[in-house]
């Protein structure tokens, strides 16, 4: 008999070789080579120390991103709003970037993730709040202030903020100062990803070592038999909210403060869409967020020499990243279906 770790590995092999047997079918369809296509993918994201530097520094936003998520859906609240909560975390640590000058390096990133932080958490504020006094459905405030977020924070680029140094809506530069310094000179890969291990290890032991973590998640198991056993169900899910925002907000700077150097409208890719699914293929544990991410990341990165290799379009990672987010989903309804059926 498989241990429990052992059934959760070969749900994932399952998935995965599903979700690479579809894309296969497609490549094979369009008459291009399916093992030549994911040898080019593998090749583009693991292929050389350049190549696994650029998958390690994407995977990054989407370790951060997974983890809002795991804290979010660990306490029941269904945080869609991660999308919007990662842009306006990336706003306000490019302000604080280019707007202070003279500050201590480390000082001046640690403001700005700060920044980042609030601004994530201060985001989720409004949606968690309806919920808790009013009982509005958080999936559909949370969802439509991502597009307030991405509106709001393209409104700013283009006028208060619009930067002259550049041709697309953009923030002016940040400072030196603010900038992430590379964790392995010469590579694009910056200290953000050890920094996102580090939050790994710290959203762990919260949620699986602290009383305040357990009560969190009793709450997001079954929140009437919390409340039933005098657990501030309420408060729990809008400590979540706030750290799952916050979260968020911090993976918007590494974006920022990491790569980009300043904010520009349509920098994320979706990541916080991302986030979400990886959530779901770690099951909320944050340890396996870090093997999901990369995988995610390897998709992207990898995607661009499968094009350019053997000419499969880029468009075949959505293909395999749609059928596991289906799998996924699917798998989690029926687990919900089970919960509520009569034993």
């Amino acid at each position: 008999m498989l241990s429990s770790a052992g059934l959760q590995l070969l749900n994932y092999a399952l998935i995965l070789l599903l979700a690479l047997g579809v894309g296969a079918l497609a490549i094979a369809a369009s008459g291009k080579d399916p093992v030549a296509a994911y040898q080019a993918l593998l090749r583009g994201a693991f292929g050389s120390v350049r190549a696994l530097a650029n998958t390690l520094d994407r995977s990054t936003v989407m370790i951060l991103a997974g983890l809002a998520a795991v804290l979010a859906f660990s306490t029941s609240v269904r945080n869609l709003g991660i999308e919007g909560q990662l842009y306006m975390g990336a706003f306000i640590a490019a302000w604080v970037g280019f707007g202070i000058d003279g500050l201590p390096s480390l000082l001046h990133i640690v403001l700005a993730f700060v920044a980042s932080a609030i601004a994530g958490a201060a985001w989720g504020l409004v949606p968690i709040l309806l919920r808790t006094r009013w009982d509005v459905d958080e999936i559909v405030t949370s969802l439509m202030f991502n597009y307030i977020a991405t509106f709001f924070t393209a409104y700013l680029v283009a006028f208060p903020f619009k930067s002259d140094t550049t041709i697309l809506p953009g923030t002016d530069p940040i400072n030196a100062t603010a900038k992430l310094p590379r964790f392995i000179r010469g590579s694009p890969l910056s200290v953000g990803f050890p920094m996102a291990l580090v939050l790994v290890v710290v959203v762990y032991w919260f949620l699986f070592r602290t009383k305040q973590g357990y009560e969190l998640r009793m709450v997001g198991m079954n929140p009437r038999f919390a409340a039933y056993a005098g657990l501030p169900v309420k408060r729990s899910a809008l400590l979540g909210m706030l750290l799952s925002g916050a979260m968020a907000g911090v993976g918007g700077a590494s974006l920022i403060l990491g790569f980009f150097g300043r904010f520009i409208t349509q920098f994320s890719l979706g990541y916080g869409w991302d986030g979400i699914v990886i959530s779901l293929l770690a099951k909320n544990n944050p340890i396996a967020v870090i093997p999901a991410a990369i995988f995610y990341a390897g998709l992207a990165n990898g995607s661009l020499e499968m094009q350019s290799a053997t000419q499969v379009p880029t468009m075949l990672v959505s293909t395999v990243k749609g059928v596991i987010m289906f799998i996924v989903t699917a798998q989690v309804f029926l687990r919900h279906l089970a919960r509520r059926s009569p034993r």
